[in-house]
Formats: structure tokens, C-alpha cells, sequence
């Protein structure tokens, strides 16, 4: 069955077995589009916000058990080991710092800050699972096009673990694109404070080739796991919290072959298969999307309890591969 998110009353929920969603206001007051709420087994998963401060996301994150996997800041007034960094650092969005002269990436007010906003959405439901359609306009700060997308966000369940698949179609609507050679981009995620490796808590970020923390910045990889203790408000014994993570996938079949990641001990994790230059490869001249064209980029990203289990990854990668995308 598919729905207009726009057009359904707030507060409405549709359940399918063990999937349930929940259409809601958007927090932004400009906000012509609903939020998406999305449950499983009665507990939240996510929230894919139309503008979560100025680009379409996903906060909160759960694990299946319910654990919050990525920071409250700026959304909300920071926790007790988060820091009022990185503002345009937004819990889990996609976005690119160099699209032709504009970037995306950054939120400073400047002559080339770009803005994406969310010009429709739609939601399936099954038994299996949930998947939200979108579609956004990447504008310059005068509101003229520069590139459009449709995102298929895809909410399934494997091994125990939720599975968000993210698919991306880049289109060229407005004239040539050209994705530029960044390390600010390009799928981010900012995780919560107490299971960043900076806490010193047991976080830990690895990645396919079994690099770890911080030698996993700018390398290229498969995937890269982040996990970590998961604060207890009830609990002021670290040793007490439980853990959990989130595993983020690049698609094999994807056009980019490869994928390099901007990984920080503060808790960024982003998958960039745009950039080089800053990972320690030779500069190059970026991608480019002819008018008319497009460029269709693969993910998976997979929210677990429990710390992160090597072998268990590598399932998941292996079944990743396996899959055809979507589009």
C-alpha cells in the first residue's frame, strides 16, 4: 500500500504486523512536509525529519532494543559526552561539500552555502518492512536548483539487526554537476557521545580490513562499524551500560568502485566516494553528471545491539552484495 506522507492528518499510524509507522508534524515551522516516524515491534526505530535544521535526516537512531545510537546535538542541548561541535554534524544525513562552486556539507551562512529541501514523500508498507520515497532540490542560497535527488530509504530486519537500505539517484536537472574532491562528505553519521572513541568508554571504530580507530581515516573499505556503551540515565557506572553500534555499508555494484571514509574518534563516520585528495590519493578533477544524466549511489546502514562482532559484519556485507539495488 503506498501513502502520501504529506497528506495524512499528524499523529496518524498505519501498522503492518511487526512495522508500524507514525506520520507527524515537522518540528520547523516552514516545513510544508511531514515527518515519518518508524516502529518496529512497538519501539522507535527512527524519525526521518523533511528538514532536520536544513536537510532532510534521520533522528533519532535506535537500536533494535531501543539504545540511542547517535548524538542529540544540535537537535537538542547536548549530553553529558557530546560537545557543541561540528553543527551541520546531524545525527544521520546525506549531503556533499563540493556540488559545482556550492557546498552542502557545511551550514556557515556564505555566498556558496547550499541548502536541500524535501519536495515530496512517499511511504510502502509491508509485512517485511517500510520504505520511504523522497525527493529533494539541492538549492543555492537564492533558492535556484543545482542538482536534485530521489532517496529510497528501506527499513528491513536481518540477523536480529535493523537494516536501513539507502539509495540514492543524483540527477543532473539544472545543467552540468560536477561532485567535487572533498573529504566533507558524503553519507555522515555522528554518534552518541559515550560511544565515540574520544570518551574513552570501550567506543571503538573498525573497519572490513580490520583497521581501527583512528588508523581507519581515509582508507578505503567495504565497511566500517562503529559501537560503543550507550549512557544509562538510571546508571553512572559506565562498566553497567549496554552496548551497541551501527555498521555502515558501500555497495559493490555501485558505479564509484570505491569508497573512502572520513572517520573521526569524535564520532564521525561518513562514507565518501567522492573524495581523495585529503585521504592521501592523488587530487582529481571530481565527478561529473552531465544535464540530463544521473549517478545512482548504493548503501546499507545496519543498527545492532551488543558490541561489534567481526564475523557478523562480514554476513551482512556478503548479503548486502548479493542484493540488487533499487534502482
Amino acid at each position: 500500500m503506498a501513502s502520501s506522507a504529506t497528506a495524512a492528518p499528524p499523529e496518524a499510524a498505519e501498522a503492518t504486523a511487526n512495522w508500524e509507522t507514525k506520520t507527524v508534524a515537522s518540528d520547523e515551522k516552514d516545513s510544508k512536509q511531514l515527518d515519518v516516524e518508524i516502529y518496529r515491534g512497538g519501539k522507535l526505530i527512527a524519525r526521518h525529519h523533511s528538514s532536520l535544521l536544513g536537510t532532510p535526516g534521520l533522528y533519532p537512531l535506535h537500536s533494535p532494543s531501543g539504545l540511542p545510537l547517535t548524538r542529540d546535538y544540535p537537535m537538542e542541548e547536548k549530553g553529558q559526552y557530546e560537545k557543541d561541535d561540528h553543527h551541520h554534524h546531524r545525527s544521520l544525513w546525506f549531503t556533499h561539500g563540493i556540488v559545482n562552486e556550492f557546498d552542502f556539507w557545511l551550514d556557515k551562512p556564505t555566498p556558496h552555502t547550499g541548502y536541500i529541501v524535501q519536495t515530496s514523500l512517499t511511504k510502502d508498507e509491508s509485512e517485511d518492512g517500510v520504505t520511504l520515497n523522497t525527493t529533494n532540490d539541492w538549492n543555492d542560497k537564492d533558492g535556484k536548483r543545482v542538482l536534485s535527488d530521489q532517496r529510497r530509504w528501506t527499513f528491513t530486519e536481518s540477523q536480529g539487526d535493523t537494516v536501513i537500505d539507502l539509495d540514492v539517484r543524483l540527477k543532473a536537472t539544472d545543467g552540468d554537476v560536477v561532485l567535487g574532491d572533498t573529504k566533507e562528505g558524503t553519507l555522515g553519521v555522528r554518534v552518541a557521545g559515550s560511544m565515540k572513541v574520544d570518551s574513552k568508554l570501550g567506543g571503538t571504530a573498525q573497519n572490513a580490513e580490520g583497521l581501527k580507530d583512528g588508523t581507519a581515516w581515509g582508507k578505503k573499505s567495504s565497511w566500517v562499524d562503529y559501537s560503543g556503551p550507550i549512557q544509562q540515565a538510571d546508571s553512572d557506572e559506565p562498566t553497567d551500560w549496554p552496548t551497541a553500534g551501527i555498521t555502515m555499508f558501500y555497495h559493490p555494484e555501485n558505479p564509484l568502485p570505491e569508497c573512502y571514509w572520513h572517520v573521526r574518534t569524535y564520532g564521525l563516520f561518513a562514507a565518501n566516494p567522492f573524495g581523495r585528495q585529503h585521504f592521501g590519493q592523488p587530487e582529481y578533477e571530481g565527478v561529473k553528471i552531465a544535464e540530463g544524466e544521473h549517478l545512482d549511489l548504493h548503501f546499507r546502514i545496519v543498527l545492532h545491539d551488543d558490541g561489534f562482532d567481526r564475523e557478523k559484519s562480514a554476513q551482512h556485507f556478503a548479503d548486502y552484495s548479493k542484493t540488487e539495488p533499487s534502482f
